[in-house]
């Protein structure tokens, strides 16, 4: 669609008049014009009665002219050259006022209502007498110039949008970049920008819409084009990779949420372009987010085994990264509804078919996907035990830290409770497994009273028992509630029995441990833990 000239907007303008009508003759305006010339001062506030005198005089001088192109007396071409000669020197004085007045003015227009009253009508005096242009020039060239003067005051430098300053910085330094365009992108459109479209519709009140919206955009389109092109920039010339996926994640929050001001401001000729710039940034940053998203999912599969053994089958650093990151993940929702709606996950896996998901949605299954890549990756790592108890203690300790993470967070709302419970009970599984494999042969070992070979399988019992406080000291249990489980689940498998072959030959036999050492050695094991 063609734009319309902002000249042409002007010329075809015919309403611009004060709220005043004029009763006064010709050389009353005259006198006034004169008068108030003469005694110009800068610094005092204009006179209403300077306006319309200004105003009726322009009105007589086209009467004038009309008049001299029908053949009038010539008489009237003096009168004709003196009047045009007085307005502009009136002019030249209402354009240093209306600089002077304007300069004056913050980007706080709701505290400087005096201020605009008075501009305002200085602008319809110039527009009415046909300085128009002038007046409109001088309008756009100080608010331009005001509004790189706060970008810079922000801290934004246009020049360091530029493609061959990105593609040229490391990541480290690219990600300062980020953060400063997400924490000054709601200031630069919802007060700077915003500020600067309400003083243009407050200023030019009286003019065409198609007039106010040519003027500010002509003030604020190249800057907030400049501005807005960053994220696209950036999306260009960065390498997918899972730590930078929430910087664009950050970026793509922000534009949609200042969309509905960028399409309130900018949604009309000639400022349409911008709002296309942001479009074409969030498309640019969704299709980012995809593909740092599918390399997440690719590095965790790509986890070598060599970082698998993990002493005492505590927490694998892979699952606090993954659960983390998905914790923040899912701190993005909407958005991600939003971006992931174009990224199907590879769902061949009968796991998305067993899977009770909260909602179905593909934000859900995508999580539930890498949950399920992470898990696959925690079963690999856990054969590289060379005991079992350690194995299940492992599988036991990953899939517990899962679970509480999926509670302490949004994630628990994506996957639902079908999916948290079905983990916590493998959990539970994993770890009653690992008691069994821990501890079932120490149990068989205990002495029962009357049985011939009591004090021959007392001695194994001390024997292995002190080598497994020594041999096993490094195992955790990370959960505390899982760990007083456990540990009262082995006092029950070996104290009760003890105690009772005790108490029946501890006046006759030399025993290395008391029920209560070994009840205390067992709460010592099983402890707190970090």
């Amino acid at each position: 669609m063609a734009v319309t000239p902002l000249r042409d907007l002007l010329a075809e303008t015919t309403s611009f008049r004060l709220d005043q009508p004029i009763t006064r003759s010709i050389s009353q305006s005259i006198s006034i014009v004169r008068s108030t010339i003469s005694n110009w001062d800068p610094q005092s506030s204009h006179s209403p009665s300077f306006l319309q005198a200004t105003s009726h005089l322009h009105s007589h001088l086209l009467r004038l002219s009309k008049s001299a192109s029908h053949g009038a007396k010539s008489s009237r071409h003096s009168e004709l050259v003196k009047i045009h000669t007085l307005l502009e020197s009136a002019m030249q004085h209402l354009e240093e006022l209306f600089k002077r007045r304007l300069f004056s003015i913050s980007s706080d227009v709701d505290l400087q209502r005096d201020e605009i009253a008075d501009v305002r009508l200085i602008a319809e005096t110039m527009l009415a007498t046909g300085y128009g242009g002038e007046c409109v020039s001088m309008y756009q060239s100080m608010r331009q110039s005001n509004l790189k003067s706060q970008m810079v005051r922000l801290g934004f430098d246009q020049y360091s949008n530029q493609p061959k300053i990105i593609k040229k910085h490391r990541w480290e330094v690219l990600d300062r970049h980020i953060k400063s365009w997400t924490d000054i992108a709601p200031v630069v459109i919802q007060s700077f920008c915003s500020e600067e479209h309400r003083l243009c519709y407050e200023i030019f009140a009286a003019s065409p819409e198609s007039v106010r919206n040519s003027i500010f955009s002509t003030i604020t389109c190249d800057m907030a084009l400049s501005f807005l092109t960053f994220p696209e920039t950036v999306t260009v010339y960065l390498k997918p990779s899972p730590e930078k996926l929430f910087r664009l994640l950050d970026m793509y929050v922000v534009l949609s949420d200042l969309l509905p001001d960028i399409e309130s401001m900018f949604g009309s000729d000639p400022a349409r372009s911008v709002r296309s710039q942001v479009m074409s940034s969030l498309d640019k940053l969704s299709k980012a987010i995809r593909s740092v998203v599918s390399e997440f999912e690719l590095a965790i599969q790509k986890d070598p085994l060599k970082s698998s053994a993990v002493r005492g089958g505590a927490i694998h650093p892979l699952t606090r990264y993954v659960m983390n990151y998905l914790a923040y993940l899912s701190d993005f929702e909407d958005s991600l509804h939003e971006i992931l709606i174009d990224l199907p996950p590879d769902c061949k896996s009968s796991f998305f078919e067993q899977a009770n998901l909260a909602d179905g949605s593909i934000l859900s299954v995508t999580i539930a996907w890498i949950l399920f890549v992470l898990l696959c990756k925690i079963d690999s790592k856990a054969e590289t035990y060379s005991e079992a108890a350690s194995s299940y203690l492992f599988l036991a300790n990953n899939l517990q830290y899962i679970v509480k993470k999926i509670q302490g967070c949004r994630l628990k709302e994506i996957l639902g409770d079908d999916l948290v419970n079905e983990h916590n009970t493998k959990a539970r599984r994993f770890m009653d497994g690992h008691v069994r494999s821990a501890w079932a042969n120490m149990s068989a070992l205990l002495p029962v009273h009357n049985e011939d070979d009591d004090m021959e399988r007392l001695r194994k019992f001390e024997i292995n028992f002190e080598k497994a406080m020594k041999e096993r000291k490094e195992w955790v249990i990370a959960d505390a509630a899982m760990r007083e489980e456990v540990r009262l689940t082995v006092e029950a498998m070996l104290v009760p029995v003890y105690r009772g072959w005790y108490r029946s030959h501890e006046d006759f036999v030399a025993v290395k441990f008391t029920p209560e050492d070994v009840k205390k050695r067992i709460l010592r094991f099983y402890g707190d833990s970090d």
